[in-house]
């Protein structure tokens, strides 16, 4: 029986030569549980958890790579401060230490904005869907930043139409951003603040009722179809720097129809 400490010789079978002469692209580990730190916008951090999908590239004459050392790297980034160029300085180490031309990682978390009330200032925290997909193959790399943000919608066939009042609902504006090489780190915290303003009016977690009254009116003054989110979302992101493409959704969970309404769209920006 081995001891807790003892140091053996074990034979190294992952690295053992295959003879079936197939490349692997893809080998890793999917749905790593991991709490981590992500930088936001303002040079500060917060908490959340991640969902992580790590995978590396294997050589067609290598029977299989060591995932623990995939593992083993996503333990010891966890405990710094994410950004994207934390995370492609992690794909060097996964691609220099299991020789492999390809690495990439994708991480899907929580990523929460601190709002304060508009009117009275009362403050909590917004969160929204994220995701960073980031690849590293033969020293090229891909960034791509996906981020679901909820708004108010309201309806401007409703508010032409009815004597008073308009349906208004919660919607989401979705975007994908692929990344320029040259582009610096993307300011999370600007992006979530310019999604929301494309809505009828943002969303906040806490409201007394002076700011009940002034989203409802606010809302109410900027009715928008899913149509006219997008496209202002569009014109929003054209303006961005550092973008080669992007895909830009708007959905509205209907309050007056079993059914959500949707609009979407994609652009290049730059050419590959």
């Amino acid at each position: 029986m081995i001891e807790v400490g003892q140091v053996v010789s074990l034979p190294d079978v992952a690295n053992q030569e295959d003879q079936r002469q197939v490349f692997i692209p893809q080998v890793g580990v999917r749905g790593v549980q991991l709490p981590v730190r992500v930088a936001d916008g303002s040079g500060n951090d917060f908490h959340t958890v991640a969902s992580v999908d790590f995978a590396v590239s294997l050589q067609h004459n290598r029977k299989g790579t060591h995932m623990s050392r995939l593992m083993q790297i996503l333990d010891e980034t966890a405990q710094l401060p994410l950004s994207l160029a934390e995370v492609q300085r992690m794909l060097d180490r996964a691609r220099d230490m299991l020789d492999a031309d390809r690495a990439e990682v994708t991480m899907r978390f929580k990523y929460f904005l601190r709002k304060r009330a508009p009117i009275t200032g009362a403050s909590g925290w917004l969160d929204a869907d994220a995701e960073w997909s980031v690849t590293l193959n033969n020293g090229t790399s891909t960034r791509i930043v996906r981020l679901a943000v909820p708004v108010k919608s309201l309806c401007p066939c409703s508010k032409q139409i009815a004597v008073y009042g308009a349906h208004n609902q919660r919607a989401y504006v979705r975007v994908e951003l692929e990344l320029l090489p040259s582009a610096p780190e993307l300011d999370m915290d600007r992006l979530f603040r310019l999604l929301e303003e494309q809505g009828s009016s943002p969303l906040y977690p806490v409201l007394k009722r002076p700011d009940e009254k002034f989203v409802t009116e606010s809302a109410y003054d900027n009715a928008k179809f899913v149509e006219d989110i997008l496209r202002d979302t569009v014109l929003a992101l054209r303006q961005m720097p550092g973008l080669r493409r992007f895909r830009a959704e708007c959905e509205s969970v209907e309050s007056i129809h079993n059914h959500n309404a949707f609009a979407a769209t994609e652009e290049w920006l730059s050419p590959l």
